[in-house]
């Protein structure tokens, strides 16, 4: 027989029998037990608005002593133009106490030579998402729409409305047109609403 074809030969034969020596067992990675956290234990969970409306600051209180680390993401849309971006920021947040509180700009920053700002436009609001994970691995989570009005656009419309969950809310007195305002659904039940500035709306919902 031909050399060459005995050498086809023998290579197929050590190639097979490698093939099926060479098995590779994966251990699949475990699922992230869901449970509902304690009504009583939940944390405070507020977007409370910069004074210009390009800024968010998350502020998370009240946190048990058993999370271990938190992770969180917020969805929004913006204008570019015509055109509707989505756009979306968050973190893994591993060093954790009782109270956290994190500034989350509708925008990008470049610092190399000073810092530099640009904004996104026409945001109104979006969704937060936040996975609390205790230290046996248990994940709660949170997720609320929110909508984002200048005091402007407040006294025009008459109301904050959060369309998806068919809530709205009512300003009792004089809105300031340079505050800005945010209407989102809470961990503990129930919707507030945050200001970066004073007015009666500002509070938990339903009132009693």
């Amino acid at each position: 027989m031909n050399k060459t074809i005995l050498t086809i030969l023998f290579s197929a034969i050590v190639l097979s029998a490698c093939g099926k020596a060479a098995v590779v067992k994966v251990t699949p990675t475990p699922t992230p037990k869901l449970v509902e956290m304690a009504l009583d234990k939940r944390p405070t969970v507020s977007l409370v608005p910069r004074d210009d409306g390009h800024m968010l600051y998350l502020k998370i209180s009240k946190i048990p002593s058993d999370i271990s680390s938190i992770e969180y993401e917020v969805l929004y849309t913006a204008k570019d133009n015509s055109a509707e971006i989505e756009k979306g920021l968050g973190d893994t947040i591993k060093e954790v106490t009782s109270n956290i509180e994190r500034n989350l700009l509708l925008g990008t920053e470049s610092c190399t030579n000073g810092c530099k700002y640009k904004y996104d436009e026409g945001v109104t609001g979006g969704t937060i998402m936040i996975s609390f994970i205790n230290s046996n691995g248990q994940v709660s989570t949170f997720e609320s729409p929110f909508i984002l009005k200048s005091g402007a656009q407040l006294k025009s419309e008459g109301e904050l409305k959060l369309t998806t969950e068919n809530f709205s809310v009512k300003p009792k007195s004089t809105v300031s047109p340079k505050d800005f305002y945010i209407l989102q659904k809470n961990y503990k039940g129930g919707y507030s609403v945050y200001s970066n500035g004073t007015n009666s709306i500002v509070g938990d919902y339903p009132q009693n």
